[in-house]
């Protein structure tokens, strides 16, 4: 499928979405659409921008901001606080081991899925930008999105269970792209755990770093030892 031709295919269910949240104004469920439109907006924004010729970190950088900015406004429409997303820091130190998950996971990942990636010969601060940018532009955002908006607000309609399906299967269904099923069956099950942690300790700050650490695993670490 061209590249042409998904954008208007997420267009026209982005279209819908806002649609039936516009006509379901007056009824909670209006929400749930609201929320939903992220999950064709991740796609839109992130093949659309034109990034020819930048840094591959310098890209996912870009395609974070628009995303960043639309996860708050989406969280004003939905009325979720804070808190309810996950932002909190209390029991730091468990959030902080329930990080440590990340580098066994990235390995999983790397041996599952045998990425043809060049090791990065690059300067210290190159790798810096390359870690900071894995923190925040990819575990941050997509735990902001996923589990912060997306997990709390399908919980109010569907419950824990159902919500953490629902939402470990669009997770995965945004990663076919990649054209590899182990890749899709561990985003599922990632999603699975990490829901199961958001649950359990109602935070996004563990989850965040267990995220970041399995990509830093993935990209930078894995490549250049294995």
């Amino acid at each position: 499928m061209s590249i042409t031709i998904g954008v208007f295919i997420y267009l026209t269910i982005l279209i819908s979405l806002l649609i039936t949240a516009l006509i379901k104004c007056q009824e909670p469920s209006y929400q749930l659409f609201s929320a939903l439109t992220l999950i064709p907006l991740i796609r839109i924004i992130s093949v659309s921008l034109p990034m020819t010729g930048l840094p591959e970190v310098f890209k996912i950088v870009a395609v974070s901001i628009p995303l960043f900015i639309t996860g708050v406004l989406v969280t004003k429409i939905v009325s979720i606080t804070p808190t309810a997303m996950g932002f909190g820091f209390c029991n730091l130190h468990k959030q902080l081991l329930i990080a440590l998950l990340g580098m066994p996971l990235g390995f999983i990942k790397f041996y599952m899925i045998q990425p043809d990636i060049k090791n990065l010969s690059v300067a210290p601060v190159e790798i810096l930008i390359w870690v900071i940018t894995l923190i925040i532009c990819v575990g941050l955002l997509e735990e902001f999105l996923f589990r912060g908006i997306l997990f709390s607000v399908v919980n109010r309609f569907l419950g824990y269970n159902k919500a953490m399906l629902f939402i470990s299967l669009l997770y995965a269904a945004l990663t076919i792209s990649t054209k590899s099923l182990f890749h899709v069956i561990y985003a599922f099950f990632i999603s699975v755990l990490f829901c199961r942690i958001f649950i359990w300790k109602e935070s996004i700050v563990g989850i965040t770093l267990v995220h970041a650490i399995i990509n830093i695993t993935f990209y930078l670490i894995c490549p250049k030892f294995f």
